[in-house]
C-alpha cells in the first residue's frame, strides 16, 4: 500500500505512476481523441457526414446525454461499493487482531496468580504465542489467495511462513505438517487454540473463575467471526452481470463518443478534448473501482500483509 500524508497536497502525487490508474484511462482515451480529430477533419474537407446526423438533431442528443446518465450512474454506483468494501475489509482485519490480542493478553494475564508447575504455565504460554501469529499469518496468506480461487491451497501455508513468525520452530514437526495437508488451515489452528486453553484450564493454569475465562473464549471466536467477515470480500467478487453489462456500456460509450463528439463540436481541438476527457474519467472511476473491490493481494494498492502481521 502507498503511503502519503492525506491532509496535505504534494504535487509529485499527481506524476506518480506506482499504483495510479491515470496511465491506464490515458491509454484507453486517447485512441478516441485521435479518432475524433480524424474524423473532423475528414468531415470539414471531404464533407462525408457522420453516421448521417446533424449538430441539429435533438433526438440523438436526447438519447446520448440518456446513455451517458446511465452509465455515470452504474460507474459511480459500482465505485462507491468498492470503497465501502475495501473498508469495511479493512476494519474486519484491525478488529480481527484486536481481539486475538485482547484474548492473548488475557489468557497469559490469567497465568499471573497460577499455582500450577511454573514449567507447565511457561509452555502455555509460549506455545499460545506461536499459535496465534501463526493463525494470523495463515489468516493474511489465505486472503490474499482468495481472490485467485486459492483459498486453503498449501501454497498459503508456504507464503504464511515467509512472514515473519514468532519462533515458529517451536512448533513440533507434524503438526507443521498438518496444517500443510489440511484445506481450512485457519480453523485447524482456531481448534488447537481452543484445545489449549481447555487443557490448560484443566490442569488448573489458570487463576481466575470460569465465567472471567469465558471472555477469552468468546474474543477468540469474534477474531475468527471477522476473519471470516473479511474472507467474504476476498472471495466474493461483485455480480458477474452487473459487471458484464457495465464493461460492455464502457466498450460502446468508448466507440461512440468520437462520432457522437464530433457531430456536436465544431473545432477539432475541442472534439478532441471532450472525447478524451468523457472516457478518461469513466474508465478512471472504473478502474478504481477494480483496485478498491478486494483490499486483499499482492497489488500495490492491497493492504500490506507483512507490515499487519509485525503489528
Amino acid at each position: 500500500m502507498i503511503q502519503y500524508e492525506g491532509a496535505k497536497f504534494h504535487p509529485r502525487l499527481l506524476l506518480q505512476i506506482r499504483g495510479s490508474v491515470v496511465p491506464f484511462s490515458c491509454m484507453v482515451a486517447l485512441p478516441g481523441a485521435v479518432l475524433a480529430v480524424v474524423l473532423k477533419l475528414i468531415a470539414e474537407h471531404i464533407g462525408w457526414p457522420l453516421l448521417g446526423l446533424d449538430d441539429k438533431d435533438t433526438v440523438a442528443g436526447v438519447a446520448w446525454t440518456s446513455v451517458i446518465s446511465l452509465l455515470g450512474f452504474i460507474v459511480v454506483f459500482r465505485t462507491s461499493q468498492a470503497y465501502s468494501r475495501f473498508w469495511e475489509g479493512t476494519a474486519s482485519m484491525y478488529r480481527m487482531q484486536g481481539e486475538l490480542f485482547n484474548a492473548t493478553s488475557s489468557l497469559v494475564a490469567f497465568c499471573k496468580l497460577s499455582k500450577a508447575d511454573k514449567k507447565d504455565t511457561f509452555v502455555f504460554q509460549h506455545t499460545l504465542v506461536r499459535l496465534i501469529s501463526l493463525l494470523n499469518a495463515v489468516v493474511l496468506m489465505d486472503l490474499s489467495h482468495s481472490e485467485s480461487g486459492n483459498h486453503g491451497s498449501g501454497s498459503t501455508s508456504v507464503r504464511a511462513f515467509e512472514l515473519e513468525l514468532i519462533d515458529a520452530e517451536g512448533i513440533d514437526r507434524q503438526s507443521l505438517l498438518m496444517i500443510n495437508e489440511v484445506t481450512e488451515k485457519a480453523e485447524l489452528i482456531f481448534h488447537w487454540i481452543m484445545q489449549l486453553v481447555v487443557e490448560s484450564d484443566d490442569r488448573k493454569i489458570f487463576s481466575v473463575a470460569p465465567p472471567i475465562l469465558s471472555r477469552a473464549f468468546q474474543e477468540l471466536a469474534n477474531g475468527m467471526l471477522r476473519y471470516h467477515d473479511a474472507r467474504k470480500i476476498a472471495s466474493v467478487p461483485l455480480p458477474f452481470p452487473y459487471v458484464q453489462c457495465l464493461e460492455l456500456l464502457l466498450l460502446v460509450h468508448l466507440i461512440a463518443t468520437p462520432f457522437l463528439t464530433c457531430m456536436w463540436v465544431k473545432s477539432a481541438f475541442w472534439a478532441s478534448l471532450v472525447s478524451f476527457m468523457q472516457v478518461f474519467f469513466l474508465w478512471s472511476l472504473n478502474s478504481i473501482a477494480t483496485e478498491l473491490e478486494n483490499p486483499f493481494g499482492e497489488d500495490v494498492n492491497d493492504l500490506p500483509a507483512r507490515d499487519f502481521q509485525l503489528a
